[in-house]
């Protein structure tokens, strides 16, 4: 008896200082929003951003909410590089593309990522896989990896890219897909949503690696590239390039993938980037 009244008072006492940890974590994060908010914009920022035409093309209430994502970005994130020096235009620059993915979203919401770390080239990095129950290391040239939080990026391939690839874009599609605790190519999407994106995406998805499997001319999917067939996670990541990059014709070529995107992010980047 009296070891249960103890576990039930032990069990009160975590509940007690989870829900005063959470409230810390609000008010530090609702301060944090006020003192960016307060803060101008940087007329250095701003005129780097005018070089992009996807920030040219943005309302202008769009582009105040952006300017505030970007700020608290900028103000949250660690940046590491390796070999090469953090720059002020690398920062700005990846805080764009980061932020831009989130503009539809409530202002701190689906923001896990804390550390961006910067290679100056590609890079290799060290896989385990299993096959038959026996572990394979595995060494790739890499552009881009995203895992945990931690965003890993090329800053080669974010300067020369096809205009519809962007390696920010696809890692942070990858953090975005991961918040639910699993890179397979489904984020943590309302569960009403659920059913839809899963025949869609998977029609789509087995549809596109069949025609790779076969050797077959590719249609519709030249659109995404074969490596986009590689797995879910890639396949959901390609078409948010895709989505944001070149949506007009994403939409035309894609509809159904176009609108469960739409939904995602809560932005129909046809109608937010018309000039």
């Amino acid at each position: 008896m009296v070891y249960s009244l103890l576990m039930i008072q032990f069990m009160f006492v975590l509940i007690a200082l989870f829900l005063f940890w959470q409230s810390i974590k609000y008010f530090r994060a609702m301060w944090r929003y006020k003192r960016i908010k307060a803060t101008p914009f940087p007329t250095r920022y701003r005129m780097k951003l005018q070089t992009f035409s996807h920030y040219n093309a943005l309302s202008h209430e769009h582009k105040s909410k952006l300017h505030i994502l970007i700020l608290l970005f900028l103000d949250e994130k660690e940046f590491i590089g390796v070999q090469i020096e953090i720059t002020e235009e690398m920062r700005v620059l990846i805080a764009f593309y980061a932020s831009l993915m989130h503009l539809g979203f409530e202002i701190g919401e689906k923001n896990k990522s804390q550390t961006i770390i910067i290679y100056p080239e590609h890079f290799v990095m060290n896989h385990v896989e299993s096959q038959g129950g026996i572990a394979h290391a595995k060494r790739t040239i890499a552009q881009g990896e995203s895992a945990n939080g931690t965003v890993v990026l090329s800053w080669h391939d974010i300067q020369h890219h096809h205009p519809y690839d962007n390696v920010i874009i696809h890692e942070f599609a990858h953090e975005l897909d991961f918040e639910d605790g699993f890179a397979d190519g489904v984020p943590d999407i309302h569960y009403s949503n659920y059913r839809s994106w899963s025949k869609i995406f998977t029609h789509e998805f087995l549809a596109f690696q069949h025609l790779i499997e076969h050797e077959q001319p590719l249609g519709k999917y030249t659109l995404l590239g074969n490596y986009a067939a590689t797995n879910g996670a890639e396949f959901f990541a390609v078409c948010s390039e895709r989505f944001f990059l070149s949506p007009a014709e994403f939409k035309q070529t894609f509809e159904e993938l176009y609108q469960e995107l739409m939904q995602f992010y809560q932005l129909d980047t046809v109608v937010l980037f018309e000039t």
